[in-house]
């Protein structure tokens, strides 16, 4: 379910318990194609991770995702047939209760269905490698972005990233997340400034007319433009991790830009308040070395 980082969330912690386990990874997209609420309170997505190189997992065929989560409306008689072959076999369901890391998750070794988001390096840390090595890009990007690969590769380049999005147009993302306020950027280009000598600043964002508009650095910035994000925002998550330094948003999607960056002394700054609705807060979502503000 969610984004292209949600799904990178979900799957890295599949994959871990899949590893650990010795097992196989199914994958079921039942909840990330539900389309029952309207888009402008939803943002309906769809599978994004095949811009990777993954090869360890199949998709779950029409009954086990029925034996394991039943289905919306089934007759009276699948129901009949999922209770007797529940009791024969039973199917362990697992539905995350809270953001909030859990490790008793990560000591389930039977069959089962994880259901949740799974934000946070702690489950999946033992495995970091493996995933990195997975979350390769498996495809031939253009020379307008190995332009700014270049440019980046000669800099001291920090990736500055602006959601905005659904956090203003929907009413329940606006809710529950809510769009970061400026104190906290410039916070945190305070804190880089500190750090960092000479930065050259890469914004990302999916309004970036709105930063270009609104945000003006005395520092050298590239815009970086809808036209090399690409159809899964592949092209903008492949140049932010080659930065070497990291303001993120409440966003997954730039927490996974900022992790997957090589970078052995990056800094990286990411919000405290995450949500907005402190109920989802999950204090163990980043790595111990990055600065939380």
């Amino acid at each position: 379910m969610g984004g292209l980082g949600n799904q990178m969330f979900q799957y890295a912690f599949g994959r871990r318990m899949a590893l650990v386990s010795n097992k196989e990874l199914v994958l079921d997209q039942s909840l990330l194609l539900d389309r029952s609420q309207p888009h402008e309170l939803v943002t309906h997505r769809n599978f994004d991770l095949d811009i990777f190189n993954l090869g360890h997992y199949r998709w779950g065929t029409e009954e086990e995702i029925f034996l394991y989560n039943g289905a919306s409306n089934p007759s009276l008689i699948k129901k009949a047939v999922r209770r007797f072959k529940n009791i024969i076999s039973p199917k362990k369901t697992i539905i995350q209760k809270a953001n909030e890391f859990n490790a008793d998750y990560l000591n389930i070794k039977t069959d089962a269905c994880f259901v949740g988001r799974w934000q946070s390096e702690l489950y999946f840390r033992d495995v970091a490698q493996q995933i990195k090595t997975e979350f390769t890009f498996n495809i031939i990007f253009n020379s307008e972005i190995e332009k700014y690969i270049a440019i980046i590769n000669n800099c001291n380049a920090v990736c500055l990233h602006i959601r905005r999005g659904d956090l203003i147009t929907s009413a329940i993302y606006n809710t529950s997340i809510g769009v970061l306020n400026w104190d906290y950027y410039q916070s945190a280009l305070a804190y880089i400034k500190e750090q960092i000598v000479n930065p050259v600043f890469f914004i990302f964002s999916d309004d970036i007319e709105w930063c270009r508009r609104n945000i003006k650095l005395p520092e050298q910035c590239h815009y970086m433009d809808d036209n090399i994000a690409g159809k899964k925002a592949e092209g903008h998550l492949y140049l932010m991790k080659q930065c070497k330094h990291f303001i993120i948003s409440n966003s997954t999607y730039a927490w996974w830009g900022a992790w997957l960056s090589e970078e052995q002394n990056k800094q990286v700054v990411y919000p405290k308040n995450w949500y907005k609705d402190i109920k989802y807060n999950n204090p163990e979502m980043s790595p111990k070395n990055w600065k939380c503000i």
